[in-house]
């Protein structure tokens, strides 16, 4: 079983960076990859339901922030990896799940995945 995963970020090396570490996890699947919101708004929105969204804050043409809200029923996941403070990040979107801030380092990549599968009881069998 694999976990659907897709990257909004205007910038490909965290992309890039993203995308060898959900490779690194046995059970998670890169499914699509977006350097531009408003395409992933579009192929997302009209697409199947993803498990884990990974957004970035700051990008141009919509906010992650914004994004997020308009995929909410889209992802069993949001995760902003981003370079913003988590306390702002908090003060934009006091709902968010899940924070990462740039630069990830795999360890706690790893550990905010590993994290989110127990607490919400999720089958982790390959």
């Amino acid at each position: 079983m694999y976990y659907n995963c897709s990257i909004v970020d205007d910038e490909q090396h965290a992309i890039d960076a993203l995308n060898d570490y959900i490779s690194e996890i046995d059970f998670l699947k890169v499914s699509s990859t977006f350097n531009n919101p408003l395409d992933a708004l579009n192929i997302i929105g009209n697409g199947d339901k993803i498990d884990f969204l990974f957004l970035d804050i700051d990008m141009d043409g919509m906010e992650g922030t914004e994004l997020s809200k308009k995929l909410k029923d889209k992802a069993r996941f949001v995760i902003y990896a981003s370079s913003n403070l988590e306390h702002d990040v908090r003060t934009i979107d006091p709902s968010f799940e899940c924070y990462l801030g740039k630069p990830i380092s795999m360890k706690r990549f790893a550990s905010t995945i590993q994290t989110l599968v127990k607490l919400n009881n999720l089958p982790i069998n390959n």
